[in-house]
C-alpha cells in the first residue's frame, strides 16, 4: 500500500468526522438546520467513501503487504540524561500513528458505512427536537472516537480513544438530561465503563513494563506492531512476556478483557447496556448495535498473539461470552420494552462473539460482528419507526394489528428477525453458524460450549418472534396503535436499505468458485489473525448446522404455539408468574444485587462520615484554621496605628536587627 495515500485517506477518514462535531461545538449549536442535517450525515458518508477507497487500495495488494502503519506526528518522546551528559532513550514514542489492515478496514467500514445510514435516518427522527444541532455534535464525536480507538498503532492513542468512546456513550445516552432516568443511565454507563477502562490501562502498563526483546532486553513500547512482534507464535526466539501460560501474560489477558467485557456488556459489567435505552434510538442503533458494544471483541481479536499465550485468560473469555449470551436470551425472552428487548439480544449476540474470539475463532467472531451490524441497526430503527409512530410508547403490549399500518417497517423488521435468529438465506444464517461451527472445532470443553452455543437459537428466535407477533399482528391495543403510520422517507430508505444489507451480505463469506481453502473472510483476516488452528469435519460441521437450523425454528414455531394459539394473553402481566418467569423478567436480579452489596454500603458509609467525621475532623479543621487566622489578623491590626512615628519606629527596628544578622554572618 502507498504509505502517502494511505496517510491523505486516513487523515480524511478520521478528519471529516472530527470537522463535524468541531465546527458544531464551536459554533454552539447556532448553524442553520439545513446546514447540520447536511454537514452531520455527509462528514461520516465522506468518511465511508475514504475508507472504500482504503479498502480497494489494500485489494489491489498481496495478502502480506495489506497492513501499513503511518505517522501524522511524534506526540511524546521520553528520554534521560546520564551523569556525562549523554541522551539516552528510553524507547518510549507515543507517536500518533494509525495502522491501516484488514481488521482495522473492517471496523472502520461499519463505523462510517452503518454510521453513516444511522445518521441519514436520525436527521428523520430527531427533527423536532430543539437539541438537534447538539445531537449532531455529540454523534460525530462519538464516530470520531471509534476511529480513533480502531485506527490507533499506539497504546496510548488507544487508551484516549477508549476513554473519548464513554465519554460520547454517556453524552448521547443522557441527551434528554431533563428526564432523570436518562441522566442515571449515563452515568451508569460510564462508571461501569471507567471501572473497565481501569482494567486496560493496568494490562496495558504491564505490557509496558514487561515485555522484552531479544537477548531480554526491556522495550518500554507502546507500538502495538513492537507489541505483537515479541509476543506470541511470531516470535519464534522468545517470549516477550513470558512462557505459555505463565502468570504475566495471563494477568495481561483478564485485565484487558475487563475492559472488553465493560465496552461490550458482558458479565459481570454488563447491566449498563438495557438502561442505556434511555437515549434516542438512533443512538441505540449507533452505539448498542453496530459499533460501541463490538469494541470489546475488536480488542481481543487485535491482541490476539497475547491471547495465544494465555490459555487461561482466552477460556475465561470464552466461558464468560458464553454464558453471557444464555443469560441475556433468557433476559430477553420476557421483557416488554420493544427496545429492551433488542438490547438484550445485543448482548447475547457480543457474547457469541466474545466466545469465539476467546476460542481462537476471531475471523467467525468479526464476520459476525459485520453481520450483526447490519440486522442489529436494522431492528433498531425499525423499532424506532415504531416508537415514533405511536408517540413514544415502546410497550408491545400496546401495539397490535401495525403489519397493516406500517408495510414496509414490518417488512423490514421481520427481515431483521430472521437474519438474527440464523434462518437462511438471510445475514445472520452465514455467520452463526460459521461462529459455532468453529466453536465446536476449537472450543474448549467441547461439546459443552457448543451445546449451550446453539441453544441459544431457540431462545433468539423466541423473543424476536415474540416482538414480531406481539408487535405486528393481531388487533390494535391502545389508540396510538390504530392510528399509527408509516414513518416519513427519510426514516424509512435506510431501514429498506438495512433491510436489503441484512438479506445479502451473508453470501461475501461464500467461495462460490469452490477453490479456497478458508473462507472470504478467513482469507482476508488472515494477514492479521492468521486461520483457525482446527476445522470440523465436514460430517460434523453439516451435523451441527443442521441442528442451528432445527433449533432456530424450533423457537419461531414455540412463538406461533403460544402467542398464535393464544396460550399466553398477549396483555399478559406477569404478576403470579412462576418464580424462573419472574427470575428472567427481573433481570436475574442483578440490579438488585449491586444495589445491596455496592450502592447502598457506599452510600451508608457517605453519610456515616458525613454525619460522624465530618463535623468532628474535618470541619473542625478548616474551622481551626480560620480562627487562627482571624486570631493572627486580629493580632498583627494593633500594629496598623495610623501613626507615622509608630512605623518609624517599626522600621528602625528590623533595619538594626537586619544589620545585627548581617554582621553576624559576615564574622
Amino acid at each position: 500500500m502507498n504509505p502517502t495515500l494511505t496517510l491523505v485517506l486516513s487523515a480524511l477518514a478520521l478528519g471529516l468526522p472530527t470537522a463535524g462535531f468541531a465546527l458544531n461545538a464551536v459554533t454552539a449549536g447556532r448553524l442553520p438546520r439545513r446546514l447540520v442535517a447536511l454537514m452531520g450525515p455527509g462528514v461520516v458518508l465522506g468518511s465511508f467513501v475514504a475508507t472504500l477507497v482504503l479498502l480497494a487500495s489494500m485489494l489491489m495488494q498481496a495478502p502480506s503487504r495489506r497492513g501499513v502503519t503511518v505517522t501524522f506526528w511524534n506526540w511524546l518522546t521520553a528520554s534521560t540524561t546520564a551523569g556525562s551528559g549523554v541522551t539516552a532513550h528510553s524507547g518510549l514514542n507515543a507517536a500518533f500513528s494509525v495502522r491501516i489492515d484488514p481488521l482495522s478496514v473492517l471496523m472502520m467500514l461499519v463505523i462510517t458505512g452503518i454510521g453513516g445510514v444511522i445518521h441519514v435516518y436520525s436527521v428523520g427522527y430527531m427533527a423536532e427536537d430543539p437539541g438537534f444541532n447538539r445531537f449532531f455534535a455529540y454523534m460525530n464525536l462519538f464516530i470520531t472516537s471509534m476511529l480513533t480507538l480502531v485506527m490507533s498503532n499506539t497504546l496510548v492513542f488507544l487508551i484516549i480513544g477508549w476513554a473519548m468512546v464513554a465519554f460520547a456513550s454517556y453524552a448521547l445516552i443522557a441527551f434528554w438530561y431533563e428526564r432523570p432516568s436518562a441522566v442515571v443511565a449515563g452515568r451508569k454507563a460510564f462508571i461501569t465503563q471507567v471501572i473497565g477502562d481501569v482494567g486496560l490501562v493496568l494490562g496495558a502498563f504491564l505490557i509496558f513494563l514487561n515485555l522484552r526483546g531479544p537477548g531480554g532486553r526491556l522495550l518500554h513500547t507502546v507500538d502495538l506492531q513492537v507489541i505483537f512482534a515479541n509476543v506470541g507464535p511470531g516470535a519464534h526466539f522468545h517470549n516477550g512476556l513470558g512462557p505459555l501460560g505463565g502468570g504475566m501474560v495471563t494477568a495481561i489477558g483478564i485485565l484487558l478483557f475487563l475492559g472488553a467485557a465493560a465496552k461490550s456488556a458482558q458479565w459481570p459489567l454488563h447491566t449498563w447496556l438495557p438502561d442505556a435505552m434511555e437515549g434516542p434510538t438512533p443512538v441505540s442503533a449507533l452505539i448498542h448495535a453496530a459499533t460501541m458494544v463490538t469494541a470489546g471483541v475488536y480488542l481481543v481479536a487485535r491482541f490476539h498473539p497475547i491471547y495465544q499465550q494465555a490459555p487461561i485468560a482466552a477460556g475465561l473469555v470464552a466461558v464468560i461470552g458464553i454464558g453471557t449470551a444464555l443469560m441475556a436470551g433468557v433476559i430477553g425472552c420476557t421483557q416488554f420494552d420493544i427496545k429492551r428487548v433488542i438490547a438484550y439480544s445485543t448482548m447475547s449476540q457480543i457474547g457469541l462473539m466474545i466466545f469465539a474470539v476467546g476460542v481462537g475463532a476471531y475471523s467467525a467472531g468479526m464476520f459476525q460482528f459485520f453481520t450483526h451490524a447490519c440486522f442489529k441497526a436494522l431492528l433498531f430503527l425499525a423499532a424506532g419507526n415504531v416508537i415514533h409512530a405511536l408517540h413514544d410508547d415502546q410497550d408491545i403490549r400496546s401495539m397490535g394489528g401495525l403489519s397493516r399500518r406500517m408495510r414496509w417497517t414490518f417488512v423490514s423488521f421481520t427481515v431483521g428477525a430472521l437474519a438474527l435468529a440464523g434462518i437462511p438465506i438471510f445475514a445472520g444464517f452465514f455467520s452463526k453458524e460459521e461462529l459455532l461451527g468453529q466453536g465446536l472445532a476449537l472450543g474448549p470443553a467441547v461439546p459443552w460450549l457448543w451445546v449451550i452455543g446453539v441453544s441459544i437459537n431457540v431462545l433468539t428466535s423466541f423473543y424476536i418472534f415474540r416482538v414480531v407477533w406481539v408487535a405486528f399482528f393481531g388487533e390494535a391495543r391502545s389508540a396510538n396503535a390504530e392510528h399509527a403510520h408509516e414513518a416519513p422517507p427519510l426514516m424509512l430508505i435506510p431501514v429498506v436499505v438495512l433491510a436489503g444489507l441484512a438479506t445479502v451480505v451473508g453470501f461475501l463469506n461464500i467461495d462460490f468458485a469452490g477453490f479456497a481453502p478458508v473462507t472470504v473472510f478467513q482469507a482476508f483476516l488472515q494477514p492479521v489473525v492468521g486461520v483457525p488452528a482446527a476445522h470440523a469435519s465436514a460430517l460434523v460441521d453439516g451435523m451441527a448446522l443442521l441442528a442451528g437450523v432445527l433449533l432456530s425454528l424450533f423457537g419461531v414455531g414455540v412463538v406461533w404455539a403460544v402467542y398464535g394459539k393464544g396460550l399466553v394473553s398477549r396483555e399478559f402481566i406477569p404478576q403470579h408468574a412462576p418464580w424462573l418467569y419472574q427470575l428472567s423478567f427481573r433481570k436475574f436480579y442483578w440490579d438488585e444485587i449491586y444495589d445491596a452489596t455496592l450502592v447502598r454500603p457506599s452510600v451508608a458509609m457517605a453519610v456515616g462520615v458525613r454525619r460522624l467525621v465530618e463535623p468532628g475532623v474535618f470541619d473542625a479543621a478548616v474551622s481551626g484554621v480560620r480562627d487562627a487566622v482571624a486570631s493572627l489578623g486580629s493580632d498583627l491590626r494593633t500594629f496598623q496605628t495610623g501613626f507615622v512615628k509608630d512605623y518609624a519606629l517599626w522600621f528602625f527596628f528590623f533595619t538594626l536587627l537586619g544589620v545585627v544578622l548581617l554582621g553576624l554572618r559576615l564574622t
